[in-house]
């Protein structure tokens, strides 16, 4: 195995938001950090996310004269967190405590943050829920990045530059004047750019994007195609890891530590298999999602929790290999989800990771369950996958989209029981002309109506499926990636089988088990609970200076 010339002591494994905080906060603190990425592109999952970081009393909140209490955030993430063990619940203390101030080094580094000041929380109804949580990066230009633009992940999409925001004002273009022409002015406004030569980049790309830009200009080095193979751990310290790439198999050494930010196990089947004791999954993830570093620090004894949970997200299959998230396409007026009976089994509108896993608890990767719309639903409203008629007429032609004259004919091509469709979407009819959902609560709440459309009446959440043709498109219980993972504590720190801290290793992101037990409190908080781990971890090593098996542990 060769070494190599980079002068480092800090390894980071993975290129997405985790890794490349890590790798900057390391930096500022002093630390020599290299970042390698098993793909032959960076940014990870974050580049093709929505790229938005829940935090709550971020400094742009406070800027905004929006106070937020710090106890009311800490009563939110207890109560979702509900009864844990001392080390969990000093976990999401240490997120509240520190994710701010990763927001503000980030800040300092020249990172422009912007608001999300409508985005409500995701359980509206707990105590200490709030809106305007979410942090996102400022729309930026491609070219800052020079030729290193061209190795980011997602980087030929052709896609305006929007605010998380303005995804519902696209998605309702077609309803009203505002909505259009403001639609109309970010598109025309992201046109003239690319015209001009520029490369204007929103969302998780301008999250990516903004960090790449800021390791740059540290010096921070990364390797594209290089593979974590093994952890190398001496008398009870990782002191680097083996790696792969096109050259071989490679040693490096890196005395102040490792931090694995390779993402979960999303793209494993065995893996899905052991762990979950799932044979069918539906996963947005990105490919390279196969859980390397779960596999490494298994292999020195790290433990692991929670591995048979996701990040749930209601999926429509697009094709055999395909997924569209489902967002708009429950929460809008005109639509509904039934089960493989034809009865509605909650309030479609909850968030994601509620829904996501509320249809996987009913079967819904056993049986296929339908997003039940009419036609005046697809012709309002406008969405990624089902308002192209190329790709509809792709679902059709392989059974993933059903269209029909009447309820009970859809019904008989869905192989649902037309009488007990029928029943179901008069009764959900009664309670759209009424304005109350009197199942499920369906639009009740700030969250329910943040995806729906306010100018519809009663509530903006419910309306009447009574327009033909009627559509039903086959929804999964798809997931963004695993939310289980390898045990670590509130410095980011791996544990062992014991809960004893692994010298010289940390995990954060989808590597790591989230802060949040099984819950996902707000927009953002995936991307934002592996920030700042990945900020804590580099916090932690480089107080630790360096990571010799004969040094002592600092106490921290």
């Amino acid at each position: 195995m060769a070494g190599m010339d980079i002068d480092f002591d800090f390894l980071v494994v993975g290129s997405g938001a985790a890794g490349l905080v890590g790798a900057i906060g390391a930096s500022i603190m002093g630390l020599r950090p290299l970042i390698i990425e098993k793909a032959d592109v960076w940014g990870g999952t974050t580049a093709i996310s929505g790229g938005v970081l829940w935090i709550p009393g971020n400094d742009v909140m406070a800027r905004d004269g929006d106070s937020d209490d710090a106890q009311g955030a800490r009563s939110y993430v207890n109560a979702l967190l509900g009864d844990v063990t001392e080390r969990e619940m000093a976990k999401a203390e240490a997120f509240l405590a520190n994710a701010p101030e990763m927001a503000r080094m980030l800040a300092g580094e020249g990172l422009n943050w912007i608001r999300s000041r409508k985005h409500p929380d995701y359980y509206p109804h707990v105590t200490g829920s709030s809106v305007g949580r979410t942090l996102e990066s400022a729309q930026v230009d491609g070219r800052m990045l020079g030729d290193r633009f061209h190795t980011m992940r997602a980087a030929s999409l052709d896609l305006p530059a929007i605010t998380s925001d303005q995804f519902g004002t696209v998605t309702r273009a077609k309803t009203a004047p505002g909505p259009l022409l403001e639609t109309a002015l970010t598109v025309g406004r992201y046109k003239v750019r690319r015209l001009l030569g520029q490369k204007p980049l929103g969302n998780g790309r301008a999250l990516a994007a903004s960090l790449m830009k800021i390791a740059m200009a540290r010096g921070i080095p990364i390797r594209l195609s290089t593979r974590l193979i093994e952890l190398l751990h001496t008398d009870g310290a990782v002191t680097g890891a083996v790696v792969e790439s096109d050259h071989g198999r490679e040693r490096l050494d890196a005395l102040a530590g490792v931090l694995l930010a390779a993402g979960g196990f999303a793209r494993n089947a065995a893996l899905r298999k052991e762990l979950q004791d799932r044979d069918r999954v539906w996963t947005n993830a990105i490919p390279e999602d196969e859980g390397d570093a779960y596999a490494a620090a298994s292999a020195i004894g790290a433990d692991h929790e929670r591995t048979d949970d996701c990040w749930w997200m209601p999926s429509i299959q697009v094709s055999p290999s395909a997924n569209g998230l489902a967002l708009g396409l429950r929460a809008l007026p005109g639509s509904i989800v039934v089960n493989a009976q034809g009865r509605r089994y909650m309030n479609e509108a909850a968030s994601y990771m509620s829904t996501g896993k509320t249809m996987f608890e009913n079967g819904a990767a056993d049986a296929d369950h339908w997003l039940i719309m009419d036609g005046k639903f697809l012709k309002r409203y406008i969405f990624a996958e089902l308002s192209q008629k190329g790709i509809r007429d792709q679902m059709m032609a392989q059974g993933y989209l059903k269209r029909a004259a009447s309820i009970r004919e859809l019904a008989i091509q869905c192989g649902l029981d037309p009488n007990v469709l029928e029943e179901t979407v008069e009764r959900f009819n009664t309670f759209a002309r009424e304005g109350q959902d009197l199942d499920f609560g369906r639009g009740n709440t700030d969250y329910d109506r943040y995806w729906a459309d306010p100018n519809h009446e009663p509530n903006p959440s419910l309306g009447e499926i009574r327009h033909s043709p009627y559509w039903a498109a086959v929804l999964r219980p798809g997931d963004l990636g695993t939310n289980g993972g390898i045990k670590t504590d509130e410095w980011a720190r791996v544990l062992d089988t014991s809960e004893r801290p692994i010298t010289g290793l940390y995990a954060a992101g989808n590597s790591a088990s989230s802060p949040f037990g099984r819950t996902y409190p707000g927009a953002g908080a995936t991307i934002a609970a592996a920030s700042t781990f990945g900020y804590m971890a580099a916090m932690h090593a480089a107080k630790r200076h360096r990571n010799a098996p004969s040094a002592p542990m600092a106490q921290i």
